[in-house]
């Protein structure tokens, strides 16, 4: 009986498979790509946790977009800055694009207080309140800056008690990240996530439809920290670990915090306007080792063309930010570390609406990009700015420490560098 249904299974997946083919095979100007098995498409070509990798590969096969079969799915990969600005900043495929394959997490677990996997295109309004519940912009984001700076005090203590110790720092980090994270929820003016959803009484979509209360904030939470500690960890720990084997990257920005902050007052973020190199370092940190190396999904509402290929509705839309951070066409040297790539010939940060600086997508870009940026940044650049402030990174005593190599990172839902420990030597005053 067994047997049975699952040849009637089989059947019937093949009956699909060979509708679908037959309608791709009558659609002009699809994209290419890669040969397919029957029903089950590109499954034996890759392993899912490395399939920024195989995309890479098949970049230089098969161009800036091509398209592939996986278990009945169409998916198309969007490899070149220039496919993706079209893709998601150019109406109408902004609009198109905007929506998200309907996953299980969005549509019942996050169920409609998501910002991040819902599938609809009105996230707008969702956005916006999201925004505000970071606090992330104005008198809220001085607010923020105020608590992220105590709660580097225990990292400054976590440090000084460690001098010259073999230590693992992901402790150090994930301390941080943690307290900081907490604020979010509840801070010591009562103004965080849950004190501000006391005044939201109900907010609806332009259909009417109920989705962010106070009994769903938890959902929304979600969102926030998992994502913005995974990340922004594995930001910071490449960085530690790239600071440990540039010796030299770190007297350079240890010599520009002493010039712009000094020693006698904590970093602001007001200091990211004259610390050029050190935003230059965090720039290139996130584009060298492209922690997010697929952006999440997104799904086309109906047929569109892009890059003159005809995408078809409901196809699945990778944001391949791997192949662009690492592609020579998008910049020289793409695996070699080179923060003065974002710096001109005066040493001064490229401006935002510079070509160099915009192909860096390590948020996204479009509609649905990363509502957490300005937080992340920020965090960073106070935790960098204080480390290089107060000691040197150097490399453990009686073990080495490897290079840090994109492709060898550990390959988790948020690429991380292979475990490693540093010492601390604080910097005399």
């Amino acid at each position: 009986m067994l047997d049975l249904m699952l040849i009637l299974v089989l059947i019937v997946l093949s009956l699909f498979y060979g509708v679908q083919r037959l309608v791709n095979y009558t659609t002009k100007n699809l994209p290419p790509g890669p040969k397919e098995w029957p029903v089950v498409g590109i499954l034996f070509e890759f392993d899912i946790l490395t399939l920024h990798l195989k995309l890479y590969d098949w970049t230089t096969k098969y161009g800036d977009i091509f398209q592939f079969d996986l278990l009945g799915k169409t998916f198309v990969s969007l490899n070149s800055s220039e496919v993706l600005r079209e893709a998601f900043n150019q109406e109408p495929n902004a609009t198109v694009t905007a929506n998200r394959p309907p996953l299980f997490l969005g549509k019942y677990v996050l169920e409609n207080a998501d910002v991040v996997f819902a599938q609809d295109n009105a996230v707008t309004r969702r956005r916006k309140l999201g925004y505000q519940l970071l606090r992330a912009y104005g008198e809220g984001l001085s607010c923020r800056e105020s608590q992220i700076k105590e709660n580097i005090i225990s990292v400054k203590e976590l440090i000084r008690s460690n001098e010259y110790k073999n230590i693992d720092p992901s402790d150090i980090v994930e301390e941080f990240l943690l307290s900081t994270v907490e604020v979010l929820k509840e801070d010591k003016d009562n103004k965080g996530i849950y004190h501000t959803l006391k005044d939201v009484v109900e907010v609806r979509d332009d259909d009417g439809k109920q989705w962010f209360t106070q009994e769903n904030t938890r959902n929304l939470l979600v969102n926030f920290v998992a994502a913005g500690l995974l990340s922004t960890r594995g930001t910071i720990m490449s960085m530690i670990q790239l600071l440990a084997k540039k010796p030299e990257l770190q007297i350079s920005l240890q010599r520009e915090v002493d010039n712009v902050i000094g020693s006698d007052r904590e970093p602001s973020l007001a200091d990211r306007r004259s610390c050029h190199l050190t935003e230059a370092f965090i720039i290139e940190s996130m584009r060298y080792i492209s922690l997010v190396p697929l952006a999440v999904f997104h799904a086309a509402s109906e047929d569109v063309t892009i890059s003159g290929y005809t995408i078809k509705k409901n196809t699945i839309i990778i944001p391949n930010i791997w192949t662009i951070h690492h592609s020579e066409k998008e910049f020289d040297d793409p695996f070699l570390f080179k923060p003065e790539r974002f710096l001109d010939d005066k040493g001064q940060l490229l401006p935002s609406n510079d070509p160099v600086r915009k192909r860096v997508l390590a948020f996204g870009i479009g509609k649905r990009s990363c509502i957490g940026e300005v937080f992340a940044r920020s965090r960073m650049f106070l935790f960098i700015a204080t480390l290089m402030q107060l000691a040197t990174v150097i490399e453990p005593d009686g073990k080495s420490l490897p290079d840090l190599v994109p492709t060898e990172m550990l390959q988790k839902t948020f690429l991380q560098p292979q475990p490693f420990e540093v010492r601390f030597k604080l910097r005399s005053k």
